[in-house]
């Protein structure tokens, strides 16, 4: 039944034979990852930049960059806020670009990789950061709780006042929302599309989609594969069902948000490889469950489906 939903998914519907073209496909490659290396260059030239005014002096970004080559955490207010600029505008810069490029060589409307909508579904994005925040999100503040090993809550140690904890809290939104976004954009507009027009069973697109999402993170152990795996199925579920990148992009970013404001503080450096911990065949299939059941709420509750239009589109 949910996968014949799937197999109907409008995200897909739009695909034609020129979708499954060898040429463009390869061509996107080169001159995307061209252009995103650009861009990326230009936005992070421009974040140091701005940095650099705002902080009265070039070497203040420089000793912040040096940190970040050493793999040094990020701390204080200044280098966490220099660190998530770089990562929302780079990023950013570097999806737009690359799939820019995709949707010319494709002859596609730019937007048709972000929703199937007429405009972008604001509210389905805040649906999504709203219902992953208040599901998902206490089941991980209390695996955070039961660790003795977890570090604190970095809202807590960034700022001793309430003022600075809420402009920190602010600020990790609203660029975690711009990261989120880049990698939807990537992993779930573009690549869905891609695997949609050369396979169109459902199950061949959750999983690779899953597959490469994970991968590319480059994570030697095997835990952290699988959590990432089923968070990519998950949130190819979620594109599938609603027509779109938007609800994804909401519950990423929320994820996102949980922990770096309540759980741990953003690191650097790799993990380090260590034993499976077999929790993890537990954890990653309720996680996909969770992903999966946020998506048919929204998909199915009809005061939701109206508040956030979906049911007109």
């Amino acid at each position: 039944m949910v996968l014949a939903e799937l197999r109907r998914s409008p995200f897909l519907d739009d695909l034609t034979p020129a979708d499954r073209r060898v040429v463009p496909l390869l061509l996107t490659l080169p001159i995307g990852m061209i252009a995103a290396v650009l861009a990326a260059v230009i936005c992070g030239a421009a974040v140091f930049v701005a940095f650099a005014i705002g902080g009265g002096g070039v070497d203040a970004p420089e000793r912040m960059m040096a940190a970040i080559g050493r793999g040094e955490t990020p701390t204080g207010f200044t280098q966490v806020a220099f660190m998530l600029s770089l990562l929302a505008f780079a990023n950013g810069g570097m999806a737009l670009a690359f799939v820019g490029v995709a949707a010319l060589l494709h002859r596609r409307r730019l937007a048709s990789y972000f929703t199937i909508a007429p405009r972008f579904r604001w509210r389905l994005l805040l649906l999504g950061l709203g219902l992953f925040a208040v599901t998902i999100g206490p089941l991980l503040l209390a695996s955070a709780a039961l660790d003795p090993k977890a570090p604190g809550a970095p809202i807590l140690a960034v700022s001793p006042d309430l003022a600075g904890r809420l402009i920190y809290a602010l600020m990790v939104v609203s660029l975690l929302l711009i990261a989120a976004a880049a990698e939807e954009l990537v992993f779930r507009g573009w690549l869905i599309k891609v695997v949609g027009a050369w396979f169109p069973d459902p199950r061949v697109v959750l999983v690779l989609s899953g597959l490469l999402f994970s991968a590319i993170h480059f994570d030697p152990n095997l835990d952290a594969f699988l959590t990432r795996l089923a968070m990519g199925v998950g949130l190819a579920w979620m594109t599938l069902r609603l027509g779109g990148v938007e609800f994804a992009i909401g519950a990423h970013a929320a994820n996102n948000i949980v922990i770096l404001l309540f759980i741990q503080p953003m690191a650097l450096k790799p993990e380090p490889p260590h034993a499976f911990p077999p929790e993890t065949l537990v954890i990653a299939p309720l996680m996909l469950a969770g992903y999966v059941a946020l998506a048919e709420i929204a998909a199915r509750w009809a005061p939701l489906r109206r508040w956030t239009r979906l049911a007109a589109t």
